[in-house]
């Protein structure tokens, strides 16, 4: 790592596009006459390879880890929770406003959502710093209100700081708490998952005709392997894909693109679940 660091300081490194953004960058591309599916393709030119899989070798379960699944579960069935008086409901109304904690009511009396904290760090930014904390799971046993979910997505990591992603899990609602992780480190099987997962993503997104239309699409490999029966005492061996897709002009700010709107049919997002299940 020394060495690699050294490298540009010794003028070995040849970076030519170093001072352009990453929409001139394509900008660039596309004056130069270069085909289309080089220079719209995903991830672009986006986090390198490696830095896209988390690599673990034993899942991360804190103290805190326990309350924190509590919460989360109290916070997608709020209305349930309060009726009950649950002993950790007042830890989300001392959190959220009046306007939120009525659409909060809301949301919980008509969506049957679950929470699933997962035993794993992802990188962030809460405030004006970066943060390495939990990541939380929706699902659900139908097709979910996406403007609900966001909503949701958007409270949870105020009222609990120890998180800072939130994902939506396909595939129907997760059974288990995922309690252990596959043992990931960086090795060429691991890379050619990843590899092959990048090629189904730019394949179906091209054929879809969004290509151009989501700004950046970095596919993630995560260590996580759900709905694995506790009991199952053989070691987990499987992994998920993330897709973080998201819309932005100057690709330093931007908002995630939600399945279901005009920039991403909710077919698309099936497909691509569908494609990777196989």
């Amino acid at each position: 790592n020394y060495f690699i660091r050294q490298l540009p300081n010794a003028g070995r490194v040849v970076e030519p596009l170093t001072d352009f953004h990453k929409d001139e960058v394509r900008d660039i591309g596309r004056d130069l006459g270069l085909p289309a599916d080089l220079v719209e393709r995903q991830p672009f030119p986006g986090p390198g390879l490696a830095i896209r899989i988390l690599c673990a070798e034993e899942p991360y379960i804190e103290k805190d880890y326990s309350e924190t699944q509590v919460i989360a579960k109290v916070i997608v069935d709020f209305h349930n929770k309060l009726l009950k008086n649950h002993a950790l409901i007042n830890r989300v109304i001392g959190s959220i406003t009046e306007a939120e904690e009525k659409e909060l009511k809301r949301i919980s009396s008509i969506d049957k959502v679950q929470a699933t904290v997962l035993p794993l760090r992802s990188v962030g930014v809460q405030g004006d710093k970066r943060t390495y904390s939990y990541v939380v799971g929706f699902s659900c046993s139908s097709e979910p209100n996406w403007n609900d979910l966001i909503f949701l997505a958007k409270l949870i990591p105020r009222i609990l700081h120890n998180i800072n992603c939130v994902c939506y899990v396909f595939g129907g609602p997760v059974q288990y708490e995922i309690t252990d992780i596959t043992h990931t480190t960086l090795n060429e099987y691991v890379l050619e998952q990843l590899r092959e997962a990048d090629a189904i993503g730019n394949e179906i997104i091209i054929q879809a005709g969004v290509h151009r239309v989501i700004s950046q699409m970095p596919i993630v490999l995560i260590p996580m392997y759900f709905d694995r029966d506790p009991t199952n005492r053989t070691p987990s061996c499987c992994r998920s894909i993330v897709l973080r897709q998201f819309l932005t002009n100057d690709f330093m700010t931007g908002v995630p693109v939600i399945p279901g709107s005009l920039q991403l049919p909710t077919q698309f997002s099936i497909t691509l679940f569908t494609k990777y299940q196989n």
